[in-house]
């Protein structure tokens, strides 16, 4: 895989990130951007990005590798929700610094960020497995990420099942029932859903710049607990998957294998900073996680590719 490739997207991502940080710090835009941006994408953008990523007919030939990278994808969830516990355990953090880097650690820019890094490398038919693995990421942090995020201002510290109930969740409902019957919709339709799904992207990376925007730089490269938490993200997560997943006694598909750990060592989710800034958790901080993983993925990535 051409090295210059992957590094000039991953490129791309951060310099979307930097133009919101700069039109917040020139006060091109005011206070209200970010809140009224993460509505658009939670409600609007994020679910046609989803319902769009899942456009594809349901196939014998695809049923295969559907099984394996469903199968691959919530093994990978359950690892990195365990790890995620022992780590904020480790870690000396508050309750909400726990609650932002676990985030981290369980949920990756698989979407913002994985599918156009996957197109690149695998076409298609990687994007038809991505969006597999990103049913499952949208189903687990429309649920747990949901509970993580807002669980240091809830007295209750339970499930609120009424926050299940969400676009993210009856988005991946629709997309999952296209899938399954092939459903074909209407051509103005599936090309409106496209339209805003590809806004998702340029959109996130500005909110997640512009909240960067409030705090101060100098407080990311001396947080020495985000810098452990974004090796953990980038590193030690997919290569431990890789060699997990090359252990295995079964021979997998290559094409399986590259989505499952390349997604794995996407960076920070975006949906960290945005989530923290609609659901009450340190939007700052998570801010802080979204950036310097994006920042250090431009060499990880590519890191990440030349081992497979």
């Amino acid at each position: 895989m051409n090295f210059s490739t992957v590094f000039n997207q991953t490129l791309i991502l951060f310099f979307l990130l930097l133009s919101g940080f700069i039109i917040k710090r020139l006060k091109v835009v005011d206070e209200h951007l970010s809140k009224n941006l993460t509505n658009v994408i939670i409600y609007l953008t994020l679910p046609a990005l989803i319902i769009d990523s899942m456009n594809y007919d349901f196939t014998l030939e695809r049923l295969s590798n559907l099984r394996n990278i469903f199968l691959i994808t919530l093994g990978i969830y359950i690892i990195m929700i365990l790890f995620s516990y022992l780590v904020i355990r480790l870690l000396p953090t508050t309750d909400k610094e726990r609650d932002i880097f676990q985030f981290i650690l369980i949920f990756s820019n698989a979407g913002f960020m994985g599918y156009p890094v996957v197109a690149v490398i695998f076409g298609s038919e990687g994007l038809f497995l991505a969006a597999i693995y990103n049913l499952l990421f949208n189903v687990i942090i429309w649920t747990l990420g949901v509970m993580i995020m807002s669980r240091s201002h809830q007295e209750d510290k339970g499930i609120n099942f009424s926050e299940l109930l969400n676009p993210g969740i009856i988005s991946v409902g629709i997309g999952f029932l296209l899938f399954v019957f092939s459903i074909k919709l209407p051509i103005a339709i599936a090309e409106t859903l496209e339209i805003l799904g590809h806004s998702t992207t340029p959109l996130s990376m500005l909110v997640v710049g512009s909240i960067l925007a409030q705090v101060k730089l100098t407080e990311i490269f001396y947080n020495w607990k985000l810098w452990a938490v974004s090796a953990i993200r980038l590193l030690i997560l997919p290569i431990g998957v890789l060699l997990i997943l090359k252990a295995l006694p079964i021979e997998l598909n290559p094409l399986v294998l590259g989505v499952s750990v390349i997604l794995t060592g996407m960076p920070a989710a975006a949906n960290t900073a945005i989530f923290a800034q609609e659901f009450g958790g340190d939007a700052a901080l998570a801010s802080e996680g979204v950036f310097l993983s994006t920042l250090l993925s431009v060499l990880t990535i590519p890191l990440i590719v030349y081992l497979l």
